[in-house]
């Protein structure tokens, strides 16, 4: 099969985008031909494209004459600079359209694709499908494209009226499918609960000494709205904070994610910022952590939870809708994950006020228990979890897809 993969945004420095080259690598091992369609800066257009060799590449070119704005994001923020799809006015959004309708249209003719498999339920798969009616677009759903339908509001009616035109959706979850249906008014038929992916090849458990300290990990952007000034505090307020060693690891690029980097300085926790780091460093860190904590207030299915656990690690995160019903109860009679009960949210992914106490409250007691049972050497079958997780590797979800090819 010839498929192309498309992303309106920088293909390797989000979760939508470990998305698509893990899916292009499990693509590769099947033998399909491939190509990527995705948004990049001008002067940046390789910079992304990291650990394979791809010769089809057709990138849309950010911060031109014809494209005269940075790279449009799927969430408000994004970890590089980004324009908000809530800040284009029809001027914009012209522009915005005619430059991916006219790199859809170099890369369908010359690629020649029988398939394309489309990141995010948004703006581009509807161009491809008002360009090429008949032409298979999957496409999938990563979460913050709903998350949008309530920030870019203008976009609303043209998403109503041509998303269903896609042959079919993809959610991360089953809440996350019913919405989807509900949203677009979509039969059962489809809309398909597909889940993520790990790739065991990269994130798997060692043998390994104990660490000194407690070593407690943050993967993701570092912005409110993924709970990090929460953590911050639990962590202040943990019974043995000084055996413990939080590694916050991501960044952002708005002023709040800049508060919170200071902040650091100032708290009496054991905090170390770590910024981005290599594929390969964070594969190591994971593989050396003994937790990972996640309190985000929004996601679609965390790509991190499924790779920390693979890694070895336990796992604290919020009940975000879907995720324990894809990751199953036997991880958490295992007592490979805890779930930390989510505040009362307004605005999509901000806690009302009286409700951050207690889940900071609720943080720091689900560190405190899992850090005495790691002081206290209680057993844990790591081997059972990684059985576990056989099932949702990216070539396992490829297959699913392949499917429908």
């Amino acid at each position: 099969m010839r498929i192309l993969h498309v992303l309106a945004q920088r293909p390797g420095r989000t979760g939508s985008g470990v998305f698509l080259q893990q899916l292009f690598k499990a693509g590769v091992e099947k033998k399909h031909q491939q190509a990527i369609l995705a948004g990049v800066p001008v002067s940046e257009q390789k910079e992304d494209m990291t650990g394979f060799e791809l010769n089809n590449f057709y990138p849309v070119l950010f911060e031109t004459k014809e494209l005269p704005f940075p790279v449009v994001g799927m969430s408000d923020v994004m970890p590089y600079k980004s324009t908000k799809y809530s800040d284009l006015n029809e001027q914009m959004f012209k522009l915005y359209e005619k430059e991916f309708k006219k790199v859809i249209t170099q890369a369908v003719e010359e690629f020649k694709p029988d398939v394309v498999i489309c990141n995010h339920i948004w703006l581009l798969s509807t161009f491809i499908k008002d360009l090429y009616p008949n032409l298979k677009v999957l496409t999938l759903c990563h979460g913050t494209d709903l998350r949008q339908l309530e920030r870019a509001h203008q976009f609303v009616p043209l998403l109503k009226n041509k998303i269903p035109k896609c042959d079919y959706l993809f959610a991360l979850n089953s809440a996350q499918a019913e919405e989807i249906k509900k949203l677009y008014n979509l039969p059962d038929s489809k809309v398909i609960t597909s889940g993520s992916g790990y790739n065991p090849e990269m994130f798997f458990p060692i043998k390994r000494e104990k660490n000194e300290k407690i070593q407690i990990v943050y993967v993701g952007k570092i912005c409110n709205a993924k709970g990090v000034p929460h953590l911050i505090k639990a962590m202040e307020n943990v019974k043995k904070y000084e055996n413990i060693e939080l590694n916050l690891i991501g960044n952002g690029t708005s002023k709040e994610s800049n508060e919170i980097i200071k902040s650091i300085v100032t708290s009496k926790a054991n905090i170390r910022y770590l910024g981005l780091v290599p594929q390969n460093e964070l594969e190591s860190i994971l593989r050396y952590s003994d937790i990972l904590v996640l309190p985000s207030f929004f996601e679609g299915l965390p790509l991190v939870v499924i790779e920390a656990l693979a890694s070895g690690a336990k796992v604290i995160c919020t009940d975000l809708p879907g995720l324990d019903a894809f990751l199953g109860n036997e991880l958490k009679e295992l007592g490979a994950i805890r779930y930390v009960k989510m505040p009362r949210l307004k605005d999509i992914d901000k806690p009302f006020e009286e409700d951050i106490k207690s889940f900071e409250d609720e943080l720091s007691e689900k560190i405190d228990e899992l850090s005495s049972e790691i002081l206290t050497n209680k057993k844990y079958n790591i081997q059972r979890v990684t059985e576990l997780l056989k099932d949702k590797t990216w070539v396992g979800l490829f297959n699913r897809l392949e499917k429908l090819f």
